[in-house]
């Protein structure tokens, strides 16, 4: 399994009711995604999406937005209308369907707000923007809509139905993955870091031995023996790729690693021998220089945000009240 597969597979990507919007011109709404993050797929007609501080954007047929928690933006059908605030439309909402707007052009677009463990997270959070605009070629795009009509019927579905929740982070899986895949091969696109170093003809392979031993005491001439590199062209080649020299990422991973193990619940000593630090003492000196806090602190800290990321409530999770 690669660092990609590795963060995705420990994120526990899950869904909240989605919703499908039919918004007639003229139109706009405002919003801010809160505690979860956001994913819209426009399915006909198009629009403009602004971002609060930031030049808008036109969006249409096919194109897919992942919104990170917390950002402010404004979706309409011009650049310069007066938004409506996604609350003052709650009271509109029947079944799955939100109509709104005037009587001009129809746009259609599905919009799922979904969570994830924030530690998990944290590497592939980092190195995307707060806005993920994907312009998806048409076949790609009609698969994306055929998902989310899937997560609908599944989200119909009584909470007593089987397997249900376990299909739909499946499907929001798929949703999520398809999206970053495009817009990470996407021209300009790819983010120094991680996700560029698997990709990368001549480090992916060095990157897939790393993560599958992370508490492996790797050196740098170890590292450019498997490369087959000299030690001064692989470090050089790795920082200019990834960002970081070698040995500064394996430590990042390894805190990275302590993280899932301690949200799991297991002690620190485990915490320690499973990312390579050998005792207790030597994990909460490496953890508390590379975050601030001790690994007892952060757990309790996450708690605590996680607590209040997560609202259950359905007009809360479909972002149509304020949060």
């Amino acid at each position: 399994m690669n660092a990609f597969d590795s963060v995705l597979s420990a994120m526990q990507l899950e869904s909240s009711l989605y919703v499908r919007m039919r918004a007639h011109a003229p139109w706009a709404m405002s919003f801010e995604s809160g505690g979860q993050a956001r994913l819209v797929v426009i399915a006909r007609g198009r629009g403009w999406f602004t971002q609060v501080g930031h030049p808008p954007v036109v969006v249409q047929e096919g194109d897919c937005l992942i919104i990170k928690r917390g950002v402010m933006g404004i979706l309409g059908d011009a650049p310069d209308r007066t938004a409506v605030p996604c609350w003052e439309i709650a009271d509109r909402v029947t079944g799955e369907t939100v109509s709104f707007g005037g009587g001009g052009e129809v746009c259609e677009f599905f919009s799922t707000l979904f969570s994830f463990d924030n530690a998990a997270g944290e590497p592939l959070s980092a190195l995307l923007p707060d806005v993920v605009h994907v312009a998806l070629p048409k076949s790609e795009a009609g698969r994306m809509v055929s998902i989310l009509g899937h997560i609908g019927a599944e989200e119909a579905q009584s909470q007593a139905s089987l397997g249900r929740s376990y299909v739909v982070g499946r499907l929001l899986d798929v949703l999520f993955i398809q999206a970053i895949r495009t817009w990470a091969g996407s021209e300009g696109n790819m983010p120094d870091g991680w996700l560029a170093g698997l990709t990368h003809r001549q480090l992916a392979q060095t990157l897939h031995r790393i993560h599958a031993d992370l508490a492996h005491p790797w050196t740098l001439e170890q590292l450019a023996h498997h490369a087959g590199m000299s030690r001064s062209t692989f470090a050089a080649l790795f920082k200019s790729v990834v960002g970081v020299p070698p040995l500064t990422y394996i430590a990042t991973w390894r805190i990275y690693r302590a993280k899932l193990i301690l949200a799991a619940n297991h002690s620190i000593a485990y915490a320690a021998e499973q990312t390579g630090y050998g005792s207790d003492i030597a994990l909460s000196r490496a953890f508390k220089a590379a975050t601030g806090v001790s690994p007892g602190q952060w757990r309790r800290e996450r708690l605590t945000s996680d607590r209040n990321d997560r609202r259950p409530d359905k007009l809360a999770a479909l972002g149509l009240i304020q949060t």
